[in-house]
Formats: structure tokens, sequence, C-alpha cells
């Protein structure tokens, strides 16, 4: 497996208090939404500011729907993404992390790229 970043992404308290998600489903939840490339959701789904770290390097952006180059991805052959495995590694009753390990697939079913994060 190939570690190509590591993302963060902080998830709204909205996420689990209103719409009574686990930090599990959330994740799930998430992935559908981007596969969906719904940037409303995605907005719902995260706290803003939000910030990317990747190589060591943050990037901040108003709202995650400004961060997501849905044209660019799919210009480097991205079709969809899925999750190969997720752990929460920490919660409390604001906040969650979730390390997960994802595949971005092209029109053909072959893996493009696979990623650690921790959302």
């Amino acid at each position: 497996m190939r570690f190509i970043a590591l993302m963060l992404l902080l998830v709204g308290v909205n996420t689990f208090a209103d719409n009574h998600l686990s930090p599990m489903m959330a994740i799930e939840h998430y992935f559908s939404s981007f596969n969906k490339e719904d940037r409303d959701a995605l907005n719902e789904a995260a706290d803003s500011p939000f910030i990317f770290v990747i190589g060591g390097e943050p990037n901040s952006y108003d709202r995650y729907g400004d961060a997501v180059d849905f044209a660019g991805l799919k210009a480097s052959g991205w079709s969809y993404s899925l999750i190969n495995s997720k752990e929460l590694i920490y919660a409390d009753d604001l906040t969650a992390a979730v390390r997960v390990n994802f595949s971005r697939f092209n029109e053909s079913d072959a893996v493009i790229s696979t990623t650690d994060s921790v959302y």
C-alpha cells in the first residue's frame, strides 16, 4: 500500500448530534456524498474553516466544498472511492477521529490510488 497523504477532517458536532450519526456512520455518509459529488452534504459534514494537512503542510479553506476539485479528480481518472478499512481512534462528546484507508478507482474499476487518512 502506498501512503499518499494525511488528511484531517474536523467533523462537525451537528453531524453527530443533530443527525444521530456515529463517527463510523458519518464516515460512510461522507464517502457516499463524495461519490455523489454532493458539495452541500460535504459542507454540512465538516466544520469551517476546513483544514487539510498534506505532507506536513496545512491548507485552509472557508468550507470543505471549496477544497474539493472534482474536475481535477475526474481528469486524473477518478470515478469513485471505496473504504478499505476504518478504525475509531478517538471519540468524546463533541469530536471524533477515524483512521480510514481508502482507494480511488477509475471507470474500469482499477485502483488508481490508495490513501491512509484521519477524519
